[in-house]
């Protein structure tokens, strides 16, 4: 082991005790491939070597006894063992111990490879297969459809559904409606419809419930998108503090949302080959509806993106250009892109009605339809199919609505 790490012999020694001692280089290798400081090192070795000597006072002697549902259980009876004794974040290394081990092959999923997550495993497989869904799609359906099951009281040990009729789906509908706004509501009937149909398909359901099942009515332009001024967008941009890495992020990936109107998970896709800096363009890939777009690189977007890479992005294997800011140094997700709005928005003192990073997307629609810019034009840079998905935000153009408003015929 790394004498960096461990000053003296009998520390290491100690720390290469045990069941876990045998695979402790592999966890440091790890470690040192993902970025992480000697501090943190220390700490997460520590960590595990707590946990080899609960296991050993627990009588387990293998490794293996890690996989499967027997492991989780065990992880969580040390997570109930550390609160009672208020041990601070002892179990805050296990995670990546075993996460280095999977990926090393020396142990398997933690997952319980039963029946239940084999039946999950192939609704997956409709959705991306026969529906072509995208990823995301995927994972909203996959939840409501576990959720569902989870309702029906199945575990993981299950070996199939239990009998159940459309009562059962509109307590469960009912349940989970009441916590949600109108567009999940129709999210939550749309997946549990598919889920229901792919049971019928597959021969686990007798009778087709999905066509049972009522959606909630939506009327069409209802609702009205929440969108910041150009003055106010300008003024969350302002609020970045761009002296330190974590704002040399942050800014980049606001310009990004301010400027072309893009959503959280298409900066948090973007890739270092899709800036093409000799010809001055930024390649957008796999968009909502399968349309790739080439936009023009802004000298404000490209010097933003430019002082990134040179200055706050830490040297990674990923091509992906936004990273975590702290190891391991992985891509960004939608909800980091998500967090860095709200934290902006938050520093900024504004106040809008929703946040996220969509919020910067309808207010780049919205200022542009109050320059002038056609529909259809505005409809190509969002990726919209469908040209009424861009009627929503002439509601918000209200200056020009004063405009073209009629005057009121004189009574006699």
């Amino acid at each position: 082991m790394d004498n960096k790490i461990f000053p003296t012999p009998a520390i290491e020694a100690k720390h290469r005790r045990g069941l876990l001692g045998t695979h402790f280089d592999c966890f440091i290798s790890w470690m040192r491939d993902y970025g992480y400081s000697r501090h943190s090192m220390r700490f997460n070795v520590q960590c595990v070597t707590h946990f080899g000597q609960y296991l050993h006072r627990r009588g387990i002697r293998s490794v293996h006894q890690l996989e499967g549902e027997a492991g989780q259980k065990l992880l969580l009876d040390y997570r109930c063992y550390c609160k009672r004794r208020k041990y601070w974040r002892k179990d805050s290394a296990l995670k990546l111990y075993l996460r280095a081990l999977q990926e090393a092959g020396v142990i398997k999923s933690l997952e319980s490879r039963d029946s239940l997550y084999q039946k999950t495993q192939e609704y997956v497989t409709f959705l991306t297969t026969q529906r072509n869904l995208s990823e995301r799609s995927t994972q909203q359906h996959i939840y409501w459809a576990e959720k569902f099951q989870q309702f029906l009281g199945c575990r993981k040990s299950c070996s199939s559904l239990p009998t159940f009729g459309i009562a059962d789906v509109d307590r469960f509908i009912e349940q989970e409606a009441v916590r949600l706004k109108r567009p999940s509501q129709l999210s939550l009937v749309g997946c549990l419809r598919s889920f229901l149909r792919f049971l019928y398909r597959s021969e686990r359901l007798s009778t087709d419930l999905s066509t049972l099942i009522i959606s909630p009515r939506r009327y069409r332009l209802a609702s009205l998108p929440s969108v910041l001024t150009w003055s106010e967008v300008q003024k969350l941009l302002d609020s970045v503090d761009r002296s330190v890495k974590t704002g040399l992020q942050h800014y980049a990936v606001l310009i990004l949302l301010a400027t072309y109107g893009l959503r959280a998970g298409e900066v948090a896709h973007l890739k270092l080959e899709d800036i093409n800096w000799r010809e001055d363009t930024i390649h957008i890939p796999s968009r909502k509806m399968g349309k790739d777009l080439w936009l023009p690189l802004t000298p404000q977007v490209g010097k933003a993106i430019l002082e990134y890479l040179k200055h706050g992005r830490p040297p990674s294997k990923y091509r992906n250009v936004f990273l975590l800011t702290r190891a391991p140094w992985t891509p960004l997700d939608r909800n980091n892109i998500a967090y860095v709005v709200n934290r902006h928005i938050q520093l900024a003192g504004l106040k809008p009605p929703r946040h996220g990073a969509h919020l910067l997307r309808h207010s780049f629609a919205t200022h542009l339809i109050r320059a002038g810019v056609p529909l259809k034009h505005i409809g190509d840079l969002l990726g919209h199919r469908n040209p009424e998905s861009t009627h929503i935000y002439t509601k918000t153009a209200t200056e020009q609505l004063r405009q073209v408003a009629l005057e009121a015929p004189e009574v006699r």
